[in-house]
C-alpha cells in the first residue's frame, strides 16, 4: 500500500463536517468510516482507499437505512432517473441479506502526495456528501 496522508485526510472530514472518525489500516486498503449530519439525522459515510498504478483510489460509500422488497422494473427507472440528476457518483440497489437497499456510491483517483494541492479532494469529499442528501431528499 502507498503512504497516505491519513491525519490530512481525517481532517479534510472533520472540516466539512464529520464526526466520529473511524481509521481502519488492512494490507491491501485503508477504510474510514464516518457520520455525518445530513438532514438532520447521523448518515454513516464509508471511504475505501486502494492503490491503482500508483495512485490512491477513493471509493465513497453511503447506504440508506430503508430496505426494499426485490424491486421491480420501476424501481429501476427511479434509480435511473435519479442518477441522471446527480453530479458526482451514482446509486445502485444491492442486497443485504433478505433487503434491498439503495447505495451512494462515488469514486476519485489522485496522487496521495498531491492530494491538498489544490481543492480537488476536499471538493470530491464535499460534493459526495452533498449528493447523499440530494439523494436522501429526493428518493429515500
Amino acid at each position: 500500500m502507498i503512504p497516505l496522508p491519513l491525519p490530512e485526510i481525517k481532517q479534510c472530514f472533520e472540516a466539512i463536517g464529520a464526526i466520529n472518525i473511524t481509521v481502519q489500516e488492512q494490507k491491501d486498503s485503508v477504510v474510514l468510516l464516518s457520520v455525518f449530519k445530513i438532514r438532520n439525522k447521523p448518515t454513516r459515510v464509508l471511504l475505501i482507499i486502494s492503490e491503482v498504478g500508483g495512485q490512491a483510489l477513493f471509493q465513497l460509500f453511503a447506504t440508506y437505512e430503508e430496505a426494499y422488497e426485490k424491486p421491480g422494473i420501476d424501481f429501476y427507472e427511479v434509480l435511473d432517473n435519479l442518477n441522471t440528476k446527480l453530479v458526482l457518483g451514482h446509486v445502485q440497489v444491492r442486497k443485504q441479506a433478505n433487503d434491498w437497499r439503495v447505495t451512494y456510491r462515488s469514486n476519485f483517483v489522485g496522487e496521495p502526495e498531491r492530494l491538498f494541492t489544490n481543492h480537488c479532494f476536499r471538493n470530491f469529499i464535499s460534493f459526495s456528501v452533498d449528493m447523499v442528501g440530494a439523494i436522501e431528499k429526493e428518493f429515500v
